[in-house]
C-alpha cells in the first residue's frame, strides 16, 4: 500500500494533469475492473486507483500497467474518489458498500459492474437505508471465461453494450457522467429499468450458463462420458464453451437474480417438454416451425452484432448490359414465376389453414423479404426446391408477434402485402425500411390500416418507420381512387378481416391477378355495384404453380415481332385483362401473335406464339395510355420501329411515375435519333432506325428492358447502363437471351 504522503502527491499530479474522469477507484482488480481501468488508463481519461483483497493483483495491475496506483477502503483515498466503479463479486457488494459509507462523497459517483441489479439495489438499501443519488448501478455486456487482472483487455468493451439502470431519484449530472464514461471506452450505451434488465439477462446470459454448466455436467456423469467427449463436435464445444467461465461468479449470480432465472427457466422447460413430445409423435411441422423461428432470430441477432462491428454499408458495383443488333429469338420457353405473384401467394399460403404447395415460384431479391416476415411470425416455409416452397399456413390471425421490428428493406411489394396482414393480427408490431421507401409518403396505405380499425404511428406524417397497434375490427369498405395493383391487393388483405362482408370499389372490374389467386384458396369474391365483395371465411390451403411475369413475357413478344427470322413460344402464360388487351393491340397493329383462351380461373392461360411481322403505326387514346401505362415504354419502342407517325394521348395525365418514366424513354429516343414530339401531354414519335449508342435507365428495369429492346435492331451496339435493378427483377435474363439467341452480354 502506499502512504497518505504519496497519495497526496499523486492527487497533486492528477490535478494539475486535469483528466477528464479525475481520480477512479476500481474495486475488485478481475477481468472486467481491470479491463475498465486499462480502457481508460491507456486512453489518458483518468488516473487509475485498484482494491483488491489479493495483494498479488494489485502488484500486477501496477507492473503490467493496468492501473497507476493499489488502494484501500479508507477515508485518505475513497472521500477523494470521482468516480467508484464496484467490480466484486455481487454476494460481496453488501460488504463492500458497508465499508464504503463512511467516507463517501455525495459527489462521487459510484457504480457497479454486476450481471444482476435487483440484488446490488437491495444490498445498497440495507446498507444506506435508502439509494443514495449518487449510486447508479450499470453493467457491461462483455467479458471472456478467462479470469484475473492478467486477462484485462483495454478493448473489451468497444462495441459492445453497457446497460445504465438509473433510480428515478438518481442525479442526473452523475447519470450523464456515467453514460459518458462508458462512451469512452468505446460502449453502446442504453438505459434500462433495473426488473426489466434482470429478466431480460436471466434469458440471454444467466440461462445459457446455466444449461451449459448442467449439460456438461450430466454428460459428464453419464456412462458414456469417455466416448462423449471423446468424439464431441464443433458444436458441443461452442454451446459449452461457457461452462469454463468462474463457477463461484455465476453461483453468486443465480442466488442473486433467482425470480427471474426461475421464470425463465420455467418457460425453457415448457417449450422443452413441447419439442420433446413433437418428437415422440413424429411431428416434424412443429419441430420445422421451432427450428425455422429459431434461424430467423439468431439470424437477426448476428445481423444487429454486424451493424455494431462493422456497420451495414455496402458497396454496390454498377451493372451494364450491351445488346448486340441483328439478333433472332427463337425457341421454347418456360419463365420463373412473376415476382409480384410470388410476393402474393407467399402471403396468401401464409394466412390460409393448412399446407400450399407453390410451384414455379421466383425466390430471388425482395421475394425473400415477404418470406421472412413471415418466418419471423411463426409460418413453416420449407424450400422443397429453388423454385418450390411447401407453406404451413396458421390462418388470417394465426401469426406470432415478431421477437424485433419487421424490415421491408426497400421492398414496396412488401411493405403493400404485409401492412393490412399485420393490422389484422392481436399484437403490436413496428415496421422499418430502408433507403428509398423511407421519406415517401405512404397515406394510401396508412389510410388503408386505420380503416381497419388499427392505430398507425410514425415519427415524419405518413411515412416509414411505423408502429401499428391493434384495435377493435371495424367494416372494411375500400373505395380504390387508383388503378395501383399493389394497393388493389392490400385492398383484398384487408377485406378478409372485415366482421362482415368487406367490399372494395375499383376503378375498373378488369379481371385482375389479386382476385384469381384469393378465389384460389378458397375465397368467396362476388361482383358488387363498381367493384367486388368479400365474404368471410377461412382461407384453405391448395397447390398452385405460378405463370411467369407478364412484362418479360410482353417484352419477349416485342422482340420476337421486331427481329427478322424470329418465332418463339412462352410456355406458361398467365394473362390478366390488361395483358390480354395489350396482346390484342398488338394483333391489330400487325403483330403476327397467338394468344391462349381464356381458362376457368378467368385467366388466359397456355401458351404465346409469336413470330416478326412488320408493325404499323398507331394511336393510343387517353383511356389506352392509362390502361397500358405501365408498357408504355415498350409501345414507345414500338412506334419507333414502325412505319409512320404514332399518336400516344393523354401521357401528361398519367400518375407521376408513369409520366417520368414515359419522358426518359424520350429522352433515350431522341438520343438514338429517332423523331420525338411532346406537347400538352401528347407524344408523337416518328418510326425510323434507332442509331445505338449508350443509355441510362436511371435504375428502373422496366424502363431497362425498353431500351434493350430499342436497341434490338439498332444501327450499332446500346449499352444500357445501371442495371443492377434489372438483374435483381429479372434474374433469368442471361440464361432466358443465351437460350433463345438474343445477343446482350453483362459487364461490370
Amino acid at each position: 500500500m502506499i502512504g497518505e504522503s504519496d497519495f497526496q502527491a499523486s492527487v497533486d499530479m492528477t490535478f494539475q494533469e486535469k483528466k477528464k474522469f479525475g481520480n477512479v477507484m476500481i474495486i475488485g482488480l478481475g477481468m472486467i475492473g481491470g479491463s475498465f481501468a486499462k480502457a481508460l488508463k491507456e486512453r489518458g481519461l483518468a488516473t487509475l486507483y485498484a482494491v483488491d483483497r489479493r495483494d498479488g493483483e494489485l502488484a500486477l495491475g501496477v507492473s503490467t500497467g493496468v492501473i497507476d496506483y493499489p488502494a484501500e477502503l479508507s477515508a485518505e483515498f475513497v472521500s477523494r474518489m470521482d468516480v467508484i466503479v464496484l467490480a466484486t463479486p455481487v454476494r460481496a457488494m453488501e460488504s463492500v458498500l458497508a465499508d464504503l459509507k463512511p467516507f463517501l462523497s455525495e459527489q462521487t459517483l459510484v457504480t457497479d459492474v454486476g450481471s444482476t441489479k435487483g440484488s446490488v439495489v437491495e444490498a445498497v438499501r440495507r446498507v444506506f437505508g435508502h439509494v443514495p443519488a449518487n449510486f447508479i448501478p450499470g453493467h457491461p455486456i462483455a467479458g471472456a471465461e478467462k479470469s484475473g487482472v492478467l486477462a484485462s483487455n483495454s478493448r473489451l468493451f468497444e462495441k459492445h453494450m453497457a446497460i445504465v439502470t438509473p433510480l428515478a431519484d438518481s442525479n442526473p449530472v452523475l447519470l450523464d457522467r456515467l453514460h459518458r464514461l462508458w462512451r469512452a471506452v468505446g460502449a453502446d450505451v442504453v438505459s434500462m429499468d433495473v426488473n426489466h434488465h434482470d429478466h431480460v439477462l436471466a434469458s440471454s446470459s444467466h440461462l445459457p450458463h446455466l444449461l451449459a454448466y448442467t449439460l456438461v455436467d450430466a454428460l459428464a456423469n453419464g456412462e458414456r462420458s469417455q466416448d462423449i467427449f471423446r468424439f464431441a463436435a464443433g458444436g458441443f464445444r461452442d454451446f459449452t464453451r461457457i461452462a469454463s467461465s468462474d463457477p463461484v461468479m455465476w453461483r453468486d449470480v443465480f442466488l442473486a437474480n433467482k425470480d427471474a432465472t426461475l421464470a425463465t427457466l420455467d418457460h425453457f422447460t415448457d417449450r422443452l417438454a413441447d419439442m420433446r413430445a413433437a418428437i415422440e409423435q413424429g411431428d416434424g411441422a412443429s419441430m420445422f416451425g421451432v427450428f425455422t423461428r429459431a434461424k430467423s432470430a439468431r439470424d437477426h441477432f448476428l445481423r444487429l452484432l454486424e451493424q455494431r462491428t462493422i456497420g451495414s454499408t455496402k458497396e454496390v458495383r454498377p451493372v451494364s448490359v450491351s445488346v448486340l443488333p441483328a439478333s433472332a429469338i427463337k425457341g421454347e420457353v418456360s419463365l420463373l414465376g412473376d415476382k409480384s405473384l410470388s410476393h402474393k401467394a407467399i402471403t396468401i399460403a401464409a394466412l390460409s389453414e393448412g399446407v400450399s404447395e407453390i410451384r414455379n415460384i421466383d425466390l430471388t431479391g425482395d421475394v425473400r423479404i415477404t418470406m421472412q416476415a413471415f418466418r419471423d411470425m411463426g409460418v413453416v416455409i420449407e424450400e422443397a426446391s429453388v423454385d418450390h416452397l411447401r407453406v404451413h399456413g396458421v390462418g388470417v390471425r394465426g401469426l406470432k408477434a415478431p421477437i424485433a421490428p419487421i424490415n421491408v428493406h426497400q421492398s414496396r411489394e412488401s411493405l403493400y402485402l404485409l401492412l393490412p396482414v399485420l393490422a389484422g393480427q392481436s399484437f403490436p408490431v413496428s415496421v422499418i425500411a430502408e433507403g428509398k421507401l423511407l421519406n415517401q409518403s405512404m397515406a394510401d396505405l396508412f389510410s388503408l390500416v386505420r380503416q381497419m380499425g388499427g392505430s398507425v404511428l410514425s415519427e415524419m406524417a405518413d411515412c416509414l418507420p411505423v408502429n401499428l397497434l391493434p384495435g377493435k375490427p371495424l367494416d372494411v369498405s375500400v373505395n380504390l381512387k387508383t388503378g395501383s395493383e399493389r394497393l388493389r391487393m392490400s385492398a383484398f388483405l384487408a377485406a378478409l378481416y372485415s366482421p362482415v362482408e368487406g367490399v372494395v370499389t375499383t376503378l375498373s372490374k378488369e379481371l385482375s391477378h389479386c382476385e384469381v389467386l384469393l378465389r384460389h384458396f378458397g375465397v368467396t369474391i362476388l361482383d358488387h355495384v363498381e367493384g367486388f365483395k368479400v365474404v368471410p371465411a377461412p382461407l384453405v390451403g391448395a397447390d398452385i404453380v405460378l405463370s411467369g411475369d407478364e412484362y418479360e413475357l410482353t417484352w419477349l413478344v416485342l422482340l420476337s415481332s421486331l427481329l427478322p427470322g424470329s418465332d418463339l413460344s412462352i410456355e406458361n402464360a398467365g394473362l390478366d385483362s390488361v395483358s390480354f388487351a395489350l396482346l390484342a393491340f398488338l394483333q391489330s397493329i400487325g403483330a403476327d401473335v397467338t394468344i391462349p383462351a381464356q381458362s376457368g380461373s378467368g385467366l388466359f392461360k397456355g401458351k404465346v406464339q409469336v413470330g416478326f411481322a412488320e408493325l404499323r403505326a398507331f394511336h393510343l387514346s387517353p383511356e389506352q395510355s392509362y390502361r397500358f401505362r405501365d408498357q408504355l415504354p415498350l409501345l414507345c419502342v414500338v412506334a419507333a420501329y414502325a412505319r409512320g407517325e404514332s399518336f400516344i394521348q393523354g401521357v401528361g395525365s398519367l400518375p407521376y411515375y408513369h409520366e417520368d418514366r414515359v419522358l426518359a424513354f424520350v429522352d433515350a429516343l431522341e438520343y438514338m435519333k429517332i423523331t420525338c414530339v411532346y406537347e400538352n401531354g401528347d407524344l408523337l414519335i416518328k418510326g425510323g432506325l434507332p442509331q445505338g449508342g449508350e443509355l441510362d435507365c436511371a435504375g428502373d428495369d422496366k424502363l431497362a428492358l425498353a431500351m434493350l429492346a430499342l436497341g434490338a435492331r439498332s444501327q450499332s451496339i446500346t449499352k444500357v447502363h445501371d442495371c443492377q435493378r434489372l438483374l435483381e427483377e429479372f434474374n433469368e435474363l442471361e440464361s432466358v437471351t443465351v437460350q433463345l439467341g438474343f445477343h446482350c452480354s453483362v459487364t461490370q
